[in-house]
């Protein structure tokens, strides 16, 4: 109960949270509400994940990784206890079929979640830079109120370098409407000003067709038009059908081709939350 008491309340003040730095989450410090503890700047070796049956992920109530063996689930469910443990998580009963480990939890009523960056984000083969990267992201996560659980740099052979987040959020139905750190990457640039105006929390723009942001999923389509006319009336066919399938429709954008391709001139961006 202290557990579940202490988590609500490290939410309740997260603005009070947003002005230290972020820290990870443990029993003592829950109790306490005290955030700031040791930094993902700590020790490397001790933050690595460097074995893919190590690498965990977060479901809708478990932990899921894959192992090749007897011997690499046990390395993995050693692994992943001890963290949930340090970060006052009670670890459940865990299962191991075909291949597959599933590690669930309990949290207060919290959720875990894991935001894997994109390589883009940081500069390459760079690891001060990846790790700059993961302090600001977790920094951002802190200061809204999501306290950071585990921060482990990515380091396997079927993937890029990388680094993945593990934080708290309140869940929701559906995750797309959970509080998470996201990635956008529509494949067009992306019109940053008006996202912002409208409420969505941009944490980082690496790319002008990239973003990283906290709350909701945004999704994006955008249509190619002929004239302004044609371009109103994609935009409203458009508008309607995501309105019918459920979506919430955030913005819009027409902007002239810079390379007009055929007949077509104009493009419009259409932006809306999951």
């Amino acid at each position: 109960m202290r557990l579940v008491l202490s988590l609500l309340a490290a939410f309740a003040l997260a603005n009070q949270a947003a002005a230290e730095p972020f820290s990870y989450v443990g029993v003592q410090q829950l109790q306490q509400l005290d955030l700031a503890v040791p930094s993902v700047k700590a020790e490397a070796s001790q933050d690595k994940i460097e074995k893919s049956h190590l690498f965990a992920q977060c479901g809708r109530k478990v932990l899921f990784g894959y192992a090749d063996s007897d011997a690499e689930y046990a390395e993995a469910l050693a692994y992943w206890t001890k963290v949930l443990a340090e970060a006052g998580i009670q670890a459940g009963k865990p299962t191991f079929e075909h291949g597959m480990y599933l590690l669930p939890y309990e949290a207060g009523g919290l959720v875990l979640r894991d935001f894997r960056a994109e390589p883009k984000q940081f500069k390459p083969k760079d690891e001060a830079s990846l790790r700059e990267n993961m302090n600001l992201i977790a920094n951002a996560l802190h200061a809204r109120g999501l306290p950071i659980v585990a921060a482990k740099v990515v380091n396997l052979e079927f993937m890029l370098p990388t680094y993945s987040l593990y934080y708290l959020t309140k869940p929701e139905e559906r995750e797309e409407t959970e509080t998470q750190a996201r990635v956008l990457k529509p494949g067009e640039d992306i019109d940053f000003d008006l996202l912002t105006e409208k409420g969505v929390d941009i944490v980082q723009k690496p790319e002008p067709w990239m973003m990283v942001y906290v709350g909701k999923e945004v999704g994006f389509v955008s249509r190619l038009a002929k004239d302004q006319a044609e371009a109103e009336k994609k935009l409203k066919e458009r508008v309607e059908l995501l309105t019918k399938m459920g979506k919430v429709f955030i913005g819009s954008r027409i902007h002239p081709l810079t390379e007009p391709f055929e007949d077509y001139k104009l493009l419009v961006n259409i932006y809306f939350y999951q």
